[in-house]
């Protein structure tokens, strides 16, 4: 009997051989010889197939893709396979949205875009809300962004030719952001910071411990996960303490004029691709919040927009509404859904995750009607000892009767109950949650597979249909 290690490694040489069979168009016969899942309601894309139909045919125009998830989808293995193969038949549209995650200095061929900045920016997850500032915005991707230093400076650096770009829009209320390009190279010495510990001593309260490192009292209390004030002797307390600001001489930097301003987006464009942009404060106010960032080029294709968030579950996203009012910035063509890990460890019952994710549907649905909807099974996972997480199975037999949306079964490729006999075969990362890079790409390759395999079955049974 064959081992899961060996025919997971036939799937993924079916997946190459059938990716390499899609570019050339080949017979339906063909391509169902080769290994894929199904997308279940394959008949609810078949609008989206059209308007790929068109942008083949006439080389025109840019389709937007939305791929929404957790950290399997922030982690850009899985969805920059399926951006780079699907961009390879259709064309490159431009990069599309991306994120400050972090602001240090550097890129690389996995990261081949850096964000560098001199203030230190407060970022938090949409599933942390409650341990930070009242007034963080939680839009497009998830996280609140934000800083009060008024002096700030954001490089955004491109690491790879191909991302280039000649349009940029910010996705924030105007106006607190404008653009600038730079005659030379800035000096922008990113922002260090560290953590000093401090044992509580007697009479000593969140103010005065607060006071003595000049931080605040809520930076405390988010560094310590704490909920209320009270504090005690003897306890040890996490203290954030933070290299100060640095002031950028601006005088290198020329300003950008807007092309359009509207309510949560400002747009530039210019005729000439850049690697570099800036971000500096357009008017004074109190905190300036940044939404995230879309970067286009000006030929047609596919623009593959990722927005993934760490820790969060589909509630978490229902609970933020500016997400779903900036959602139509992105003007998708596409929604693809991509939550279940993070319940499943939280042990949500599956009728209350797929309320969550119906619930989700309709909030995507009221802001952009005509976009069809791919919503994917969890990945398989396990509890510890390599205990099978028997929630994600639950979520999966759940989401497999929807006929509302399309689905694809990502559970069953990453083997279910077989992966968990013999996780090494599926490349499972040593957490049991999360995977290895050639894990996530697999999944990317046998996604793209399978929506590739299902277009070209729909355009052979076009052309038959318009042929008789």
């Amino acid at each position: 009997m064959k081992s899961l290690k060996s025919k997971m490694n036939s799937k993924v040489k079916f997946l190459l051989a059938a990716f390499c069979l899609a570019m050339a168009e080949p017979e339906p016969s063909l391509l169902d010889e080769m290994y894929s899942e199904e997308i279940k309601n394959v008949s609810l894309l078949h609008p989206f197939f059209e308007k790929l139909i068109k942008l083949e045919e006439t080389k025109e125009g840019k389709i937007n893709i939305l791929h929404l998830g957790d950290s399997h989808i922030q982690s850009p293995f899985f969805p920059n396979t399926v951006r780079q193969i699907l961009q390879q038949q259709f064309g490159n549209g431009g990069r599309g949205f991306v994120f400050p995650y972090s602001t240090g200095r550097g890129g690389s061929a996995s990261k081949p875009i850096a964000f560098v900045s001199n203030a230190m920016w407060q970022i938090c997850r949409n599933n942390m809300q409650a341990k930070c500032d009242p007034s963080t915005e939680y839009g497009m991707s998830g996280y609140g962004f934000s800083t009060d230093f008024d002096q700030f400076v954001i490089a955004v650096e491109i690491n790879d030719r191909k991302e280039q770009f000649n349009t940029i829009k910010i996705v924030s209320p105007p106006p607190a952001f404008r653009l600038a390009t730079a005659s030379g190279t800035p000096m922008i010495q990113s922002v260090q910071s560290n953590v000093n510990n401090h044992k509580i001593k007697n009479g000593e309260n969140l103010n005065t411990i607060a006071k003595k490192y000049n931080v605040s009292v809520e930076a405390i209390k988010r560094e310590n996960n704490m909920n209320s004030n009270y504090i005690y002797a003897g306890k040890n307390l996490r203290i954030p303490v933070t290299v100060i600001e640095t002031r950028v001489d601006t005088s290198m930097f020329k300003p950008l004029e807007y092309e359009l301003q509207d309510k949560f987006v400002s747009v530039y464009h210019q005729e000439k691709p850049v690697s570099s942009i800036y971000l500096l404060p357009a008017v004074k106010q109190a905190r300036y919040n940044l939404n995230g960032i879309i970067l286009e080029n000006d030929s047609p294709g596919i623009i593959y927009h990722s927005i993934g968030t760490v820790g969060s579950q589909v509630s978490h996203f229902n609970s933020t509404p500016l997400f779903f009012e900036q959602l139509p910035v992105l003007s998708p063509d596409l929604v693809i859904i991509s939550f279940g890990t993070n319940e499943a460890f939280g042990e949500v019952p599956a009728e209350k995750f797929i309320a969550q994710v119906d619930l989700m549907i309709q909030n995507v649905r009221a802001v952009c009607p005509d976009a069809p909807i791919i919503v994917t099974t969890p990945p398989t996972s396990l509890f510890r000892r390599g205990i099978l997480n028997h929630y994600a199975l639950e979520y999966t037999a759940s989401l497999m009767q929807k006929s509302d949306v399309s689905i694809w079964d990502l559970y069953s490729f990453t083997g279910g109950l077989e992966g968990a006999r013999d996780p090494s075969a599926i490349q499972i990362a040593h957490d049991n949650i999360h995977y290895t890079a050639q894990g996530y790409i697999n999944q990317g390759t046998a996604f793209a597979n399978s929506f590739l395999k299902e277009y070209i079955r729909y355009k052979h049974s076009r052309e038959t249909t318009e042929a008789e």
